[in-house]
């Protein structure tokens, strides 16, 4: 590990700008430009953990949305009863058109929530460099007290800090971690708050053909929700076994694959290319 007092790189690479929000602001605009040119297709297996307990299952993207096979709950095989449970969920999804378009429109929800997120982190922030670990450039970011958050959900960066690392080459968000430092309040309080204490942690790779995905995921909050409810945002999500799958995969090819347990599919075999 070497840390960085003076921006410096290797021979073949330029120097790393002297003003560290220049640097994270080019990393989060290519980040947003390779969102917007990537639309390939992919299968995945997904464990999450939640307080509802864990779940493994099979996931695969289409054209039409996701469609995703419960293979394991909280470690187990499903009984002959969760199984049909879980067929008729899948069934569900691939023959009403308006139930996929209502789960797809949720997840579009959360996508625009998460662009939005990325696309304040340089201006919510104070960066600072602090070293390399191997391709990785890493920071430190502590609140920016200029800024102003324009949405709810922006307000918790004003109570944040921690520390980010960037592959160099790719300039991508390789991972992202910190903690809330003080108390996060919604419309003075009246709203909710989320505790002092709370952390996350978030890992990005690529994971073939220049896709780059989120892998892990642990989000450990805890605070209160309007009328006094306590709320538990405690979560893990961790991805594996990526296959790309063709772009012009229906909803319905996939559903049969999920269905004769296959785990991979080449992109190749219908797309042409």
């Amino acid at each position: 590990m070497t840390v960085v007092s003076s921006p410096q790189s290797g021979p073949k690479e330029p120097a790393l700008p002297d003003n560290a929000k220049q640097f994270v602001s080019e990393m989060v605009k290519h980040e947003l430009q390779a969102e917007e040119k990537d639309h390939s297709h992919w299968m995945y297996r997904l464990h999450r953990e939640d307080d509802k307990g864990a779940q493994d299952r099979q996931v695969i993207e289409t054209k039409d949305g996701r469609l995703a096979k419960t293979l394991l709950i909280n470690g187990q095989p499903l009984t002959a009863d969760q199984r049909e449970k879980d067929q008729e969920r899948m069934q569900k999804l691939v023959s009403d058109p308006e139930e996929r378009a209502r789960r797809e429109r949720r997840i579009k929800q959360d996508e625009e929530k998460a662009m939005q997120l990325l696309k304040a982190i340089p201006d919510a922030f104070i960066f600072k460099y602090e070293g390399t670990e191997g391709e990785l450039v890493r920071l430190s970011f502590t609140p920016n007290a200029n800024y102003s958050p324009p949405t709810r959900e922006l307000m918790v960066y004003h109570s944040m800090k921690g520390k980010l690392w960037v592959d160099r080459a790719a300039m991508r968000l390789a991972k992202i971690e910190g903690q809330l430092i003080e108390d996060v309040k919604f419309g003075w309080g009246l709203l909710g708050h989320l505790d002092k204490g709370g952390t996350f942690k978030v890992v990005q790779k690529h994971v073939g053909d220049s896709h780059w995905e989120t892998v892990s995921l642990d989000l450990n909050m805890q605070g209160r929700a309007l009328m006094f409810k306590t709320i538990n945002v405690r979560q893990k999500q961790v991805l594996t076994d990526f296959h790309r799958v063709p772009d012009d995969l229906t909803i319905a090819k996939a559903f049969d694959i999920l269905q004769k347990g296959e785990t991979s599919v080449s992109a190749n075999s219908h797309s042409g290319k």
